[in-house]
């Protein structure tokens, strides 16, 4: 057996790769999958046990634990088949100062990515307003995020567009409504109570609009009278912030209907 275990399978100079190295990778392989599944469920069991709907923090902390085992995995590994970690950094120090030269934009990303997963404040299923574009995070990963767009369209962004630049989150992972604001103009010739009523009984109307908590009713008002026009705003909340263009858009069509009419 012994004998079995110490057969070379490959030689390179004084290096050689033995059936006892290979076994070696496969247990250590299997064993980190095996505790990688064990936490992702640990995770999940422990979150309902203490009754924590926060689905986006639990992930960010199952991908960082999961970075951190796969990593001392690898140098397991690479210990396995003879290679010496700490002799390989000493010996590459000079090729790793080329490399981070030529790659500061891949640390970068890391970096934030690592900084998101930790601080939480971008989580999976908030929704975004990045560079004019409103979309859903879909996925968190070390250097890059997926993120889904109101047309279906996967966008990915790297992560350090989270960190340096302006970022609206609409959502941040809870599950409460949010406002938004609606314009619509007429002439001077539309009677500006009547314009009122409309805009206010649409959006009353509407079923993705919340009408019943106090504190979360539409509201309009006149913004602005000029000699050529009046502007309204139409306040509302919805649970549905990725329609949100879609339901303003509803109440304008009413809206102008009514109004022509």
């Amino acid at each position: 057996m012994e004998t079995l275990l110490q057969e070379k399978l490959l030689s390179v100079g004084s290096w050689s790769l033995t059936v006892a190295m290979i076994l070696g990778l496969l247990v250590t392989w299997i064993l980190t999958e095996l505790l990688v599944a064990a936490l992702r469920k640990g995770i999940h069991r422990q979150s309902r046990l203490l009754n924590l709907p926060d689905t986006g923090r639990r992930h960010s902390v199952y991908l960082i634990a999961k970075y951190i085992i796969w990593t001392v995995s690898a140098g397991i590994m690479l210990e396995i088949v003879g290679i010496h970690v700490t002799v390989l950094l000493a010996g590459s120090a000079a090729l790793l100062v080329g490399l981070g030269l030529g790659i500061q934009q891949i640390f970068r990303d890391i970096v934030s990515g690592i900084i998101l997963l930790f601080e939480g404040t971008v989580e999976i299923g908030d929704i975004l307003q990045l560079d004019n574009t409103v979309a859903e995070v879909a996925e968190i990963n070390l250097r890059t995020s997926k993120l889904l767009t109101r047309d279906g369209k996967s966008l990915i962004v790297p992560n350090h567009k989270f960190i340096t630049e302006n970022l609206v989150n609409w959502s941040h992972g809870n599950k409460q409504p949010t406002r938004f604001t609606m314009t619509a103009e007429t002439s001077l010739q539309v009677d500006a109570a009547r314009a009122l009523r409309l805009l206010l009984s649409f959006a009353n109307e509407h079923p993705d609009i919340l009408k019943d908590v106090p504190d979360r009713q539409p509201g309009v008002r006149l913004r602005e009278m000029t000699h050529e026009k009046l502007t309204f705003d139409l306040h509302f909340w919805t649970y549905q912030k990725m329609e949100a263009d879609r339901i303003a858009a509803d109440i304008r069509i009413l809206f102008r209907e009514a109004i022509a009419h």
